[in-house]
C-alpha cells in the first residue's frame, strides 16, 4: 500500500503520515532525507526525532540514494520528504533520473510506503531556473506516485482532505 501526503508548511504533513505509519504493526522505518547544515534544519530534525520517540521506528538519515538499503524486515517505510529528496539530486551531484531511482526503488521494495511531501507551487512569483526546474521536478514527481498510490492525502490547515483511497 502506499500513501502520498501533500500540503503546505506546517500543516501536520509529518504528523499525520507518522499516524498512518503507526497503524501497521512491525517494525518501521523512516528514512530522513534532510540535510543537518543549519540551525533551522537542527531545530525541524529534532523536533521530527521527538515526535517519532517511542512509536518504534527505525531512523535512516540518507539524503539520496537508497538502492541497495534493506527494506524487507520492515512493515512500513516513512520517506520524510520527497521534496529534500528531490533537491538532494538536483542540487547535490544527482539528476532528475536518479531522483526518479530512488522513488522507484522504494516503490518496489517496500511493504508498505508513505511519503510525504511539499506543495510549493504557491509559494513565490519570480525565481532562477534552478528552482524553477526543481518545482517542475518535483511536481511531476508527486504526480507520477499520486498515480501508483492508494491513497493521496492532502493537509489543509492540520485537517486532512482524502483526493484518494480512504483511511
Amino acid at each position: 500500500m502506499i500513501y502520498l501526503i501533500s500540503g503546505g508548511v506546517k500543516s501536520h504533513k509529518s504528523k499525520w503520515a507518522e499516524n498512518i505509519a503507526c497503524l501497521f504493526p512491525g517494525e518501521k522505518l523512516y528514512i530522513a532525507t534532510m540535510e543537518n547544515k543549519s540551525e533551522e534544519s537542527k531545530s525541524r530534525i529534532e523536533k521530527h526525532r521527538a515526535m517519532r520517540k517511542g512509536k518504534n521506528f527505525k531512523t535512516l538519515e540518507l539524503q539520496k540514494d537508497f538502492k541497495g538499503v534493506e527494506l524487507a524486515g520492515f512493515s512500513v517505510v516513512l520517506l520524510e520528504c520527497l521534496g529534500n529528496l528531490c533537491a538532494n539530486h538536483l542540487f547535490n551531484g544527482g539528476s532528475e533520473e536518479s531522483f526518479y531511482e530512488d522513488i522507484k526503488y522504494l516503490m518496489e521494495k517496500a511493504k508498505n510506503l508513505v511519503i510525504v511531501t511539499n506543495d510549493i507551487s504557491y509559494e513565490g512569483l519570480y525565481y532562477t531556473k534552478e528552482i524553477e526546474n526543481y518545482i517542475k521536478t518535483l511536481n511531476y514527481a508527486s504526480c507520477f506516485i499520486a498515480e501508483r498510490s492508494d491513497n493521496v492525502i492532502e493537509m489543509v490547515y492540520g485537517n486532512a482532505v482524502i483526493h484518494k483511497g480512504s483511511l
